[in-house]
């Protein structure tokens, strides 16, 4: 941690602030959401309708769960790699600086472009590139879907760079170094699904691509990349034995790749998917979050065992908080 520059660490803490602001909004808008319900035109007789209508919230708050997501995970990515390598690369200030700057403009681009397109203030074409494509979750604008994909893949070139020299120096997490790089690989990769409709596509061509967004990205490689990261961390704090972690690593992306593909099928009961289809899809599904129990299980009880070292003290809250999603999982 001592060979990363202050630049790049005040940069990545606020990342994380700005996730906190998005998390904030995102729970305000879904209370407003929630209470369209009751009230129907208004928030306790405030006609915030006319400004912010029911399908506009409710398009905000999906989208910024999964903004705020993503943010978290990328700003964890920039700062793993530095901190494991000891290695700043050239020019790496630079790229954190500017894909933060980047990472406002699709936030705040696709949210105006959202309210732009409910106002029924855009045409069609205009609507589908800048405004809202209609579909939950993916209803941002095709240019903004196209900003993220790059900026996901400038991300992934960013932390590569500055992970690569640790090859040489850590031979033994050689394996689980080299399982992080492609869990970090499917997060821009399996982005690129969101491109693979267009403006008059067929609903279910629409629906079927739309989920693997849904499911495989947002539900499925984030979750890799958590156990990937979460079994680094633990091995380096001794928590987690190298052996465990790569084998609940390699474990873990067998069933996302071979099975979070047939899992995605129990999203798919507007495409016309057969009950059957459906059940077999939903039966891989469940098992996704195994190896990430099983990860915090093991550092659970190493955890217990190891209460009597100091340092453990002084880092129990952050990991409470990792061996926390894993048993909420």
């Amino acid at each position: 941690m001592n060979h990363i520059s202050r630049n790049i660490l005040a940069k990545l803490l606020l990342n994380f602030w700005v996730v906190v602001a998005l998390w904030l909004v995102q729970v305000l808008l879904g209370a407003i959401t929630g209470h369209y319900q009751v009230e129907g035109s208004g928030f306790y007789g405030i006609p915030i309708d006319k400004w912010i209508p029911y399908s506009l919230t409710r398009s905000w708050h999906t989208q910024l769960g999964i903004l705020w997501i993503a943010t978290a995970w990328l700003a964890t990515g920039l700062f793993i790699g530095p901190a494991v390598s000891s290695h700043e690369p050239k020019f790496q200030r630079l790229g954190v600086n500017f894909l933060f700057v980047c990472l406002l403009i699709i936030v705040v681009g696709s949210m105006v472009g959202q309210w732009f397109a409910v106002q029924q203030k855009l045409g069609h074409t205009t609507n589908f590139w800048f405004g809202h494509q209609g579909y939950e979750y993916t209803d941002t604008g095709r240019f903004w879907q196209i900003f993220l994909t790059v900026g996901l893949f400038l991300w992934l070139f960013l932390m590569a760079r500055a992970i690569w020299p640790t090859f040489k120096t850590l031979k033994e997490s050689r394996h689980l170094l080299a399982l992080f790089l492609i869990a970090s690989l499917a997060i821009p990769v399996f982005y690129i699904p969101a491109l693979l409709w267009g403006q008059h596509s067929n609903l279910a061509i629409a629906e079927y691509w739309r989920w693997w967004v849904v499911h495989l990205w947002v539900e499925g490689f984030f979750e890799v990349f958590a156990t990937v990261v979460m079994a680094f961390l633990f091995t380096r704090m001794g928590l987690l034995g190298l052996r465990t972690a790569t084998t609940s690593v390699l474990f873990s992306t067998v069933i996302f790749l071979f099975g979070g593909i047939i899992g995605t099928f129990h999203h798919l009961y507007f495409s016309g998917t057969p009950t059957g289809v459906i059940a077999f899809g939903a039966s891989f599904s469940a098992l996704e979050v195994v190896p990430l129990v099983l990860i915090g299980f093991e550092a659970y009880e190493n955890l217990t065992r190891s209460r009597a070292r100091p340092w453990v003290s002084a880092y129990r809250w952050p990991i409470y908080f990792f061996i926390s999603v894993a048993s909420h999982k």
